[in-house]
């Protein structure tokens, strides 16, 4: 006798993500290289210095103030900007707090730190230290007409904190997909047009994730096997299994068509898997390159002559976290 079901897999998509600004931490440092971060000035030395700032620094002072930790920090005056110094030259030249100036006349030229807009940027001039604020970028020697240098040169500390605009995008292209009918002779392969199909050769859809935080992102999935009333097709497990026909099985791998997201273990070989028992599962990992990642979802599904009838469905939620 020829056994035969119909079955449906419905898949509804959550994004979980933080609900805070911080894309990283603001840290700067007086060094005479910055191949991986953003140089906001140049100062000729690393105490009673001068000041220079695009386009003229480039050429000239060897000390940098270089900053890293925030996504999309920039030295430009434009964005979400706030500026650090005011100076008398673009090289050259002597320095003020745009506080302490009753105009900007005799000091035309800024020096900037500036974020994506949707960022943040806080600068202050504090005596010793920078509490409150999270870096150093050097000292000066009074609030105007004045000398640069280091963060240990003089007691007038320059503060800043900054926060980077997040992007984070995480889509389904297919959240409706099907095996059509089953047979205990043959394994079938769960497709978006729910007809299903007899080879593992297209994915059954696909999940789109992308960030720039910094920390990457992970997806995790949740959800039951197939159903029908008090029924079930047995999930697959935690450890990867090849397909068995005849035998009741569920199961999940994902393909890594492009992007630096990866499926973790067990879903990331050719064979299936299914770990409802550990549910929610962390299955994929990416980093915060900004990069889309397409990971690829494939399901299989396979039934025993003694299968009861019967439509048999699953709700799966795939959620998206950010890692700060």
């Amino acid at each position: 006798m020829q056994i035969s079901r119909t079955i449906f897999i419905m898949l509804l998509v959550s994004i979980l993500c933080p609900l805070t600004t911080d894309a990283g931490t603001l840290s700067c440092s007086t060094t005479t290289s910055c191949p991986s971060g953003v140089v906001m000035y140049r100062m000729s030395s690393t105490t009673n210095a001068h000041a220079g700032v695009p386009p003229s620094f480039f050429s000239t002072y060897p000390n940098l103030v270089c900053c890293t930790g925030v996504a999309g920090l920039s030295g430009t005056c434009s964005g979400a900007t706030t500026t650090l110094l005011k100076l008398t030259f673009t090289d050259n030249a002597h320095a003020a707090q745009p506080s302490a100036l009753p105009d900007f006349a005799n000091y035309p030229n800024s020096a900037c730190i500036s974020v994506p807009t949707g960022g943040s940027v806080s600068i202050g001039y504090q005596t010793s230290n920078c509490a409150g604020y999270d870096t150093t970028l050097g000292s000066m020697e009074s609030a105007t007409n004045s000398h640069i240098g280091d963060a240990n040169a003089y007691p007038t500390k320059i503060c800043a904190s900054a926060t980077g605009s997040q992007s984070l995008t995480f889509s389904i292209s297919d959240n409706t997909i099907g095996f059509g009918t089953l047979l205990s002779s043959a394994a079938q392969f769960a497709t978006g047009d729910t007809l299903g199909a007899s080879v593992d050769t297209t994915d059954s859809h696909t999940l789109s994730a992308s960030t720039n935080v910094s920390g990457g992102y992970s997806i995790s999935l949740n959800g039951t096997t197939l159903t029908s009333g008090v029924n079930t097709i047995t999930a697959m497990g935690g450890t990867a299994t090849a397909s068995s026909v005849g035998t009741k099985q569920f199961g999940l791998r994902i393909v890594s068509n492009s992007g630096t997201g990866v499926a973790v273990s067990p879903y990331n070989t050719g064979s299936w898997a299914f770990d409802v028992g550990t549910f929610p599962n962390k299955i994929v990992t990416g980093t915060g390159d900004s990069s889309t990642s397409v990971l690829g979802m494939r399901y299989i599904s396979n039934i025993s002559a003694s299968t009861p009838s019967g439509s048999y469905t699953s709700v799966l939620t795939y959620v998206m976290t950010v890692n700060f």
